[in-house]
């Protein structure tokens, strides 16, 4: 059974359609939904969470309609929303604990711990929330999202507002839970760079339509391909025999050509031959697989009109 499962979901806010017939699944592991600011993630997270009701389709958590059961999906789903706010007059222990007794967690005292360790906020926990950097009251919201051990914890936006360190330190705890702790993550964002060490797959979204979605492997496959950075003795005679059938883009810089693949395979057999029969002698041979950024910027040059 998927995580999460959405049909045809469709969300209007006036005359605005700010989700548009969105279909797609989440599975076990750590997804990404991402996209540009504005595209409907907040919008479909909510109505995954049973927060607001969607104008037609279905959205399913666990199997459960999330508009109809949206208090047993709160129940089993941890969640920290964009920008948490906590109240400042308060600790961290305090908050917790409170949050613990709200959601009827046994042993609080040892539950809040365990969060505390898992979030790195064992250092600072007993400080008054107010005096917490930005870095801090992320790991805060992430604790509160892990109380009660949820099957699944969605994240919108958390790593906004943080420095490249402490988005780093968000999203390694993120992976070390999923890798530790086995739970699974729908995460939410518009910063892909660190994004990518840590999910399984990804879920595309502009202007309220899903552009694609699947496992960051067969996205790779299917919109990018490997960038070669060649170094050969004679450029012009290494341009000139390349097989244009194998290339989607080819530059020249220097002493170096920098070649997009269709067809990575053919190519290194073609750049053997020709260092086999002599044609050309090959001084430095590098290989840079796409990034989740260049599988986003294709998908984004092909379906945008």
């Amino acid at each position: 059974m998927d995580l999460i499962e959405v049909n045809e979901l469709v969300k209007c806010y006036g005359k605005i359609e700010a989700l548009h017939k969105v279909t797609f699944e989440v599975t076990d592991g750590i997804t990404g939904l991402i996209g540009p600011n504005g595209a409907g993630k907040s919008t479909l997270i909510k109505i995954v969470l049973g927060l607001i009701s969607a104008d037609s389709g279905e959205a399913f958590v666990f199997g459960l309609d999330s508009w109809k059961n949206r208090n047993e999906v709160l129940e089993r789903v941890g969640v920290l929303h964009e920008k948490p706010r906590f109240p400042s007059w308060v600790t961290g222990r305090e908050y917790l604990e409170y949050s613990a007794k709200l959601k009827e967690v046994s042993g609080v005292a040892g539950e809040i711990e365990r969060v505390s360790e898992l979030c790195g906020l064992a250092s600072f926990i007993d400080r008054k929330i107010g005096t917490f950097s930005a870095g801090m009251v992320q790991r805060l919201g992430l604790a509160d999202a892990l109380i009660g051990n949820p099957e699944l914890v969605i994240l919108d936006e958390p790593t906004a507002n943080l420095d490249p360190l402490g988005r780093s330190e968000v999203l390694n705890r993120i992976r070390q839970m999923r890798d530790e702790e086995g739970i699974s993550f729908l995460i939410s964002t518009h910063i892909l760079s660190e994004l990518e060490r840590v999910c399984d797959s990804v879920v595309i979204l502009n202007e309220g339509v899903i552009l694609a979605y699947g496992t960051v492997s067969e996205l790779s496959h299917k919109y990018a391909s490997p960038r070669y950075v060649i170094k050969v003795d004679d450029v012009e005679k290494l341009v000139e025999r390349l097989s244009r059938k194998t290339v989607s883009s080819l530059e020249v810089k220097d002493d170096y050509v920098i070649v997009d693949m269709k067809d990575s395979d053919f190519f290194i057999k073609e750049i053997n031959d020709l260092v086999r029969k002599r044609v050309i002698l090959l001084k430095e041979l590098k290989v840079f697989s796409p990034t989740l950024e260049d599988v986003f910027v294709e998908v984004m040059r092909r379906k945008t009109p």
